[in-house]
Formats: structure tokens, sequence, C-alpha cells
């Protein structure tokens, strides 16, 4: 017998509208010691204005003794609904409450199923509450239930169980074990439907059943029967019983050899899910029982869909609540939604059109317009260097000073050797010696030779500014006193304020970018600042950069920055004229098929 106390009158009602996705509140009056009016005992979700609603519609159900539905002349600002539903719970002959719900419907067949939920589980709350002391029956409904089970505390029970795992197959096994030990049986199986298909997701009593494919199969076969149906299926049959297929149970109970049952999980018309029962032929299923599976099966039906919605993957939800958004759309109903929709997609489709300036990005440094690199003179060492990356230097200025010992020495080795050639060649003239006249005479033209050789190294080991710039490269204050050969850098000056700007132009873009066009650059070390730019040149060589083809593209600052230095990288902008944002955002996906479809097909 249930037990209508009013937690578990809260619970049925708080579980029957979170397994109908179309039901967002609902609310249950009952008439208390005798009372002639009814108040509310149990409510979901629980809102004074929301309540109001559902309470007129009770009343009025409850004093008209029949089906009431209430369509609002103007959509409730908290909730989505369109339709209020209300019936009578009826015990004998009179009227001891009544339910209303708020539903969500597109059509009348989809009401004419909640109808069709409430209009039962009414029934037997009812009859519960009829099978109840009059006397008891406020003191019943505020304490709490006492002991005891009857069909609906059953099912109230087992809907519990299932929604209180985490997932669906473990909320279904535990809810079919506790169901196989209430009822006897040997074996529940619990189905959810998948696709066109039916998939076993629990069976009492085994969490594991890979290893039992054959069986699985055998279980699924037979509930697709009754899916099939849409009525519940025996076997074997008894004479009252209407004629069905059994051809799936009669191949599974010819190899476990147990009377079977199954009862096909409905929800809004929508059939997801179906249960089977395996007995012992000495113990089928009584009267009482079957009324029970087909309660719960009634009810199941809705929470099944509803664990299976929250397990599915984002990709499949966002398609079935595309699909629900085009047929809400598509109804006769709601013609707010039908402007507000024509209006974003007008929005939409006006502003992936319009035609927008696009700009092609791509990677950029700032160089120096010219560069001048000091080279090693000689082989030698570096004695000083007076100026580091950075600096700003003149014209003239000394920059690095090389070690000059080994010419000096060689500087009066040859200065030594001209005075003895010139002296030779004066005592020679002066004793009228022709032969050692000519011969002192080309020592001594050789001695002055090399001492202007000399003369000129030594002046080249005081590297001087060629340009007024800043150095960019070359740290020799790390390098005192190391060797170098002549030729190698020593280095590298830019002019201080001529810049120019590469850029890594991806080869997929390329075509669109042209000498002339102008764009901005935005540095890493200047964020805030956009400097304008013009293309002058570009490069025909591609260059391999990150892993993909390049073009170097060259570029000029039309407005400079005191703050700009060289070797600062950020990202640059061109602009290549004007294209739609669908184009924008879609060409290079449509390129890529383009040579994809090419390359297979050619």
């Amino acid at each position: 017998m249930f037990k209508a106390s009013k937690q578990s009158l809260q619970r049925w009602l708080q579980l029957h509208c979170e397994s109908c996705t179309e039901v967002v509140g609902g609310i249950v009056l009952l008439k208390l010691g005798g009372q002639d009016e009814a108040v509310a005992v149990a409510e979901w979700p629980r809102r004074d204005a929301f309540s109001r609603t559902l309470t007129s519609a009770a009343q009025a159900a409850l004093k008209r003794d029949r089906l009431v539905v209430v369509t609002p002349a103007v959509a409730h600002q908290e909730t989505d609904y369109n339709r209020v539903i209300a019936l009578p719970l009826s015990g004998g002959q009179a009227s001891m409450g009544a339910v209303a719900l708020a539903v969500r419907v597109l059509d009348a067949a989809g009401l004419d199923v909640l109808v069709a939920q409430l209009g039962q589980a009414c029934e037997d709350i009812g009859v519960s509450l009829s099978q109840t002391d009059p006397g008891l029956q406020k003191s019943s409904i505020q304490a709490s239930a006492p002991e005891g089970c009857d069909d609906a505390t059953v099912v109230l029970d087992l809907q519990a169980t299932l929604l209180a795992h985490a997932n669906l197959a473990q909320g279904a096994f535990a809810m079919a074990t506790e169901l196989a030990q209430h009822l006897g049986c040997e074996r529940i199986a619990i189905g959810a439907t998948q696709g066109q298909g039916l998939e076993v997701v629990a069976i009492s009593g085994s969490t594991d059943f890979k290893d039992r494919q054959q069986l699985v199969r055998w279980m699924a076969a037979a509930m697709q029967e009754a899916v099939d149906q849409r009525a519940p299926v025996f076997y074997p049959a008894s004479p009252t019983d209407p004629a069905r297929i059994v051809l799936a149970h009669a191949e599974m109970r010819s190899h476990v050899g147990s009377a079977l049952a199954s009862f096909p999980l409905v929800h809004s018309g929508q059939v997801t899910g179906a249960m089977l029962l395996e007995c012992s032929m000495d113990k089928r299923l009584a009267a009482d029982q079957i009324a029970l599976c087909e309660a719960l099966a009634l009810s199941l039906g809705g929470l099944v869909a509803l664990r299976q919605r929250a397990e599915c993957p984002w990709y499949v939800q966002a398609w079935a609540w595309c699909r629900r958004t085009v047929a809400r759309l598509w109804g006769p109903d709601d013609l707010v939604s039908k402007v507000v929709a024509f209006g974003v997609v007008a929005v939409l489709v006006g502003t992936l059109t319009v035609p927008v300036s696009y700009r092609v990005g791509a990677l950029v440094r700032v160089e120096g317009a010219q560069q001048q690199v000091l080279a090693a003179p000689l082989d030698g060492y570096i004695r000083q260097a007076l100026v580091r990356p950075g600096d700003v230097v003149a014209r003239g200025m000394l920059l690095v000073e090389m070690a000059d010992q080994d010419l000096l020495l060689e500087q009066r080795k040859w200065e030594s050797t001209l005075a003895q050639s010139e002296n030779g060649f004066a005592s020679a003239l002066a004793r009228g010696d022709r032969a050692q006249f000519i011969i002192n005479q080309g020592k001594a033209s050789e001695a002055q030779a090399q001492l202007e050789l000399v003369r000129r190294q030594l002046t080249r080991t005081r590297l001087i500014a060629p340009i007024d710039g800043v150095v960019i490269k070359g740290d020799l204050t790390q390098s005192m006193g190391a060797p170098v050969k002549r030729g190698d850098v020593l280095l590298t000056l830019a002019p201080k304020d001529h810049h120019r700007l590469i850029m890594e132009v991806d080869e997929r873009d390329i075509a669109s970018v042209q000498a002339g066009m102008s764009g901005v650059i935005a540095l890493a070390a200047l964020p805030g600042e956009a400097l304008p730019m013009v293309v002058e040149r570009i490069t025909p060589v591609a260059t391999v950069s990150d892993g993909h083809n390049a073009f170097e593209v060259e570029a000029r600052l039309t407005t400079g920055s005191p703050a700009l230095r060289y070797g600062m990288q950020g990202v640059a902008k061109v602009e290549v004229g004007q294209r739609s944002l669908a184009w924008i955002w879609t060409h290079r996906g449509w390129n890529w098929l383009r040579m994809t479809l090419w390359a297979w097909i050619n």
C-alpha cells in the first residue's frame, strides 16, 4: 500500500518532473483532515510566482473533477512552458486532490503522451490514498512514511536507485539487482536503444558480461521484439494474453529454460529501452508483479532517456539540440522565436556577405637599411675594444685597436735596412762604382716599399667608424687578446634612423601581396603602437621557415619611432583588398580541399 507522506509525494513529483524533459514544474494539492479546501503538499521547483498558475489549474481540475488544460496568454518570465495540464486524484467516488504540471510541447501528440503518463500516475496515487485511513490522513502526510512497501514505493525506490549512480550502466545494474531480489527472478536485463537497435547495458548480479556475448545477443533480440511491438511480451504466454511475435523469446528459452517477460520502456511516445525478466518455470509472474513491472517500465522510460542524453558526446547533444530547435521553429507556435531566429539569420548572412578589409598576416623583423661590416685587416690579436652592440658611434670614431708590437719591430727592421741601403748607395756613388750603385739603389727601393706597407698595416690596426650609426653585432669586450685572422668579421654597423622590415609571408598568401601595398606592424616590444609601412620588394625565392615555405617581403616604415631597435620582431598586417567574412574564414579550407581533390583525381 502507498503511504502518502509529504516526503514521498515530494519525491514522486520531483522524479516524475525530472524524468520528462517536457515538464518544467509541478504541484500536488490534497484535502487534509476532511477539509473542503485543498492545500499544496508537494511542489517542484519551489517558485511562488510559478506555483500560483499551477495551483489555479489544480483547483480547477479538482472542482470540475476532470482534465484541465490551460494555455497561458503570455509566456512566463522565469520558465519556458506553453501548457498547464491538471488532473484530479480520485479515490473511489470522491476527489481527494489534484496534480498540475507545466509542460513544453510542440504538438498534440506530445501533449497526449504527457496526459496519459500523468493520468496513470494520478490513478495509482488516488487508489493508494483511498486505502489510507481517512482519520490519519493529515498526520500521515506530515510524518515520514512508515515501514511497508507497495508498488508505488517500490517504483520510487527503484527510480532513486537508477539516478543515484554515476552513469546509466551502474544505475541500471543496481536497479535490476534490487528488482530481481524483490520479484524473486533469476535474472533481469536492462536495455537501451542505440540508433535503430538495442544494447544491453546491465544484467542483474553480473557487472561484467563481455564473456557472455551469446546470452547478451539472445537478450537483445528478445527485448527488441517487445520494442518493435511496443507492448509487453510473455513466453510462454497464458491463454488470455494477446497474440504476440515471440520468435526471439522462444529461441532464448530453448537455451536458458526460463519463463521470459519483456517490457518496453516508453518516453514521450518514443521507445527508449526495454526490460527483460527471467523466472523459473514453476514461479511465473503474478498479476500484481506484472502491474508493478508495467508501472516501472512506464516511469523508467524518461529516466533512461535522460541518462542517455547526459552521457552522449558533446557533438551528439549539439545535434540533438539543433534538431529540437529546428522542430520548435518549424512548428505552428512561438511566433516570437521565429521572428528572433529570422532576424539573427538575416544579420548573420549580412555580416558574412558584406565586404570588409582583408589583411594578410606575417611575422616581421626590423633590420638596418644598410649594414657596414668591419673585418680584421690582418692576422693579429685584439688589444682594445671601445664599443659594444647598441652603442651609437660617429664617423671617424675609434672602435677597436689591434696589437701592433710585431708591426713596430718590423717597421724598425725595414727602417734600418733602408738606412743601410742609402749609405751603400751614397758610398758607391762617391767611388763611381756603377754596379754597386745599382744594387744598393734596388735594395733601398725594396726597403722603402716594405716600410710603407708596414706603416699602412700599423694604420689599419685602428678600426675607425666609417659611418654614423649603431653597433648591431660584435661584442669584442669578451675577446680581449683573442687571435683573429684576416677577414674575420669584428663589428657590424647600421645607420641609426634608417630601418627596413623583412616579412615572412606564407606561400599560400604571397599571391595576394603586391609591391606598393600598405599595412601596419605591431612589435612584441611595442604592442600598443601600430606603425604604418609600405611593401617595397618581394623576394622571388622561397625559404623554409618553421617547417613551411615562406617568401621574404621587404617593406619600409612610413613613420618611425624613437623606441625602434634593430632585431625587434612582431606581426605585420598587409591590406590586400576587400573580401567577405565568409571568404576570409573559409578560403584556406576550400583551397586545401581543392588541392587534395586535384591530387586524388589527377
